[in-house]
């Protein structure tokens, strides 16, 4: 059962934006082969995000409504490779919808109780155009305020968080084009003609 809160989302995500933070940052990865809308349509989903991040094998609804600001959703990592005597917990975690833009395509999220270390953390991820000049496509950026988490270095943090974009978009890259491949399998070329939809038969 997620954890309580003691102020509202609209609150929490206020008090984030007032405060001076020790570590924050930002990891982007491009996703050349698709558009922001055809991404966002796949990312968009804050309960989805076991199908997009490879180290997120569940991701469900714990509380409140889907997409609307003081939903929280659980989120549990993969099972780490047996070895050290023992089966190790995979990660976990309850984390509160803040902000959810479909328009700018972003949301915004708080951390609250978790395995991994973490105090106060509030992520913000987005999906925009390429930059003008850049290669086609759009990117994922995931940024990040946080407390120091205990027992890890920052760029430790910042390399988790790099490889999990990374691998988010490598899923949305090869979807896309799976989707396309599939569409132009079924779509005659122009001026086919097709004699089982024909009316000249």
């Amino acid at each position: 059962m997620a954890a309580a809160t003691e102020s509202s989302p609209a609150a929490s995500a206020a008090a984030a934006a007032s405060r001076a933070w020790e570590w924050e940052g930002k990891v982007v990865s491009p996703v050349a082969v698709a558009t922001a809308d055809e991404a966002w349509a796949l990312l968009s989903d804050f309960l989805a995000f076991h199908r997009w991040h490879p180290r997120v094998a569940a991701c469900r609804l714990a509380s409140g409504t889907p997409r609307l600001p003081g939903c929280v959703r659980y989120c549990e990592g993969t099972a780490p490779p047996p070895g050290g005597g023992g089966a190790a917990a995979a990660d976990w975690a309850h984390e509160t919808l803040l902000e959810y833009d479909a328009e700018r395509r972003f949301f915004r999220y708080e951390m609250n109780d978790n395995s991994m270390g973490f105090g106060l953390f509030f992520a913000t991820f987005r999906v925009v155009p390429a930059a003008p000049g850049a290669a086609a496509g759009c990117e994922l950026r995931w940024e990040f305020e946080c407390e120091p988490v205990r027992g890890t270095p920052r760029e430790a943090l910042v390399a988790r968080l790099q490889a999990g974009l990374d691998g988010m978009a490598a899923r949305v890259r090869d979807h896309v084009l799976a989707a396309r491949a599939n569409a132009a399998a079924v779509t005659p070329a122009a001026g086919e003609l097709k004699l089982d939809n024909s009316i000249a038969v």
